[in-house]
């Protein structure tokens, strides 16, 4: 894995009391986003007009690994070379510390005294899907394997801790390394961790998130890159995996979460009419502003780093005669709210992106996107799919401030 630069913060998470400090016992997870430079890399001339062109493009554009932690990955795109990550991660100090949790809470309803008539019990609140200290050692756990699991690029070693987007887009990073015969990441680790667990009504999906500040083991002492990481949990005493992992984009501020009784955060339901978008129209909402739909509503402005949009760039600079489009739509996983401190919320989602080359007539193309595309295959049309996940936060109804707050992309499947 090449060298990836994440923006510094001066000192990772604001030490509030509420924070979890890995610096004794460190555990690795590696995260991978790196913010490169354009390396142009162009490789075969056109022929003429007629006869099967051979456009052959190194690579197409995404994370170099899965994670490192979300290895830092190195995004690359067309018959260019990118050191440009699907998601540039900075450290970005957040508007206000949010509160680590302290664990769950119970029913708070007391048992009536021998000695009275016994009282109707109150309404429990609904309780915690985990406390704290599982919550920490699903993290530990999670990132003793990732680490495992980027240093083998093993998608067997992946999918005991990840699902859905997350495994699809760490998978693709993979499959790209093993055809390139890159060598294993380098591990990583939660320097600092800030823990955001919802009261949740009873069924499944269980869930709860956690923001972390990334250090590479050999440097434990520097904070390199933020990500949020939400965790799943699809049925009682089943695992919990990584679903969703976006990176904090370079100079975005992070919404203050609500964190209320017992030290838990509140989950905002997929219809929530208190938003100025509702949870689940949101994937929708973020696929239409991205192929461009403006109308007279709510827009989610394009954070400019996602893989597809990059290649998209790459491909039309260099394929000038054929046609190159990208298209996005709701990736039709469920959306994670949590409650901020304004009345808005931090939503997790994911959305899917299709970007299509095609030949001009009479032409074909030869692409070389490693573990996706072989040059020997000659093709009139190629279609390459993309998994982009997004923290947006949303705010109250009748506010502003609609964007993106962190993301993550990566190719996962030739079309």
């Amino acid at each position: 894995m090449s060298q990836w630069d994440f923006g510094t913060s001066a000192g990772g998470f604001p030490d509030d009391g509420g924070e979890d400090d890995f610096e004794a016992g460190f555990s690795p997870i590696s995260y991978e986003r790196d913010p490169g430079e354009l390396d142009p890399y162009v490789r075969g001339p056109y022929e003429p007009p007629g006869a099967t062109r051979t456009w052959e493009a190194f690579d197409e554009l995404w994370p170099e690994h899965p994670h490192a932690g979300h290895p830092g990955r190195r995004a690359r795109s067309g018959p260019l070379r990118w050191l440009v990550p699907a998601v540039i991660v900075t450290a970005a100090a957040a508007a206000g510390a949010a509160v680590v949790l302290l664990g769950g809470s119970g029913d708070p309803s007391a048992p009536a005294t021998p000695s009275a008539p016994a009282a109707p019990l109150a309404p429990s609140a609904p309780a915690a899907p985990l406390t704290i200290a599982q919550a920490r050692r699903v993290v530990a756990s999670y990132t003793t394997a990732n680490n495992e699991a980027n240093a083998e690029l093993s998608d067997a070693v992946l999918s005991t801790i990840e699902t859905g987007s997350s495994y699809a887009i760490d998978a693709g990073s993979y499959r790209v390394q093993r055809a390139e015969g890159a060598a294993p990441y380098p591990a990583f680790g939660p320097q600092h961790a800030q823990y955001y667990i919802p009261r949740q009504e009873t069924g499944y999906p269980r869930w709860f998130a956690v923001q972390v500040g990334n250090a590479a083991l050999a440097s434990p002492a520097t904070v390199t890159g933020t990500e949020y990481l939400v965790f799943t949990q699809a049925a009682a005493g089943a695992p919990w995996l990584n679903a969703i992992e976006p990176y904090v984009l370079s100079g975005a501020v992070s919404p203050q979460i609500a964190v209320g009784a017992g030290g838990l955060a509140t989950a905002v339901s997929p219809d929530a009419a208190s938003l100025a978008v509702a949870p689940s129209q949101l994937p929708a909402l973020t696929a239409a502003s991205l192929d461009g739909a403006q109308g007279g509503g709510e827009v989610v402005a394009n954070p400019g780093n996602l893989a597809d949009v990059l290649a998209q760039a790459a491909w039309r600079k260099t394929l000038a005669t054929a046609s190159v489009t990208d298209r996005h739509a709701p990736a039709g996983g469920p959306v994670f709210g949590l409650l901020t401190t304004d009345g808005g919320a931090l939503l997790f989602y994911a959305d899917s992106a299709e970007l299509t080359l095609a030949a001009p007539a009479g032409e074909a193309l030869q692409l070389t996107v490693p573990g996706f595309y072989s040059p020997g295959q000659a093709v009139t049309t190629a279609g390459i799919g993309y998994l982009e996940q997004f923290a947006t936060y949303v705010p109250p109804r009748g506010g502003s401030g609609l964007r993106v707050v962190a993301d993550y992309s990566g190719i996962t499947a030739a079309n």
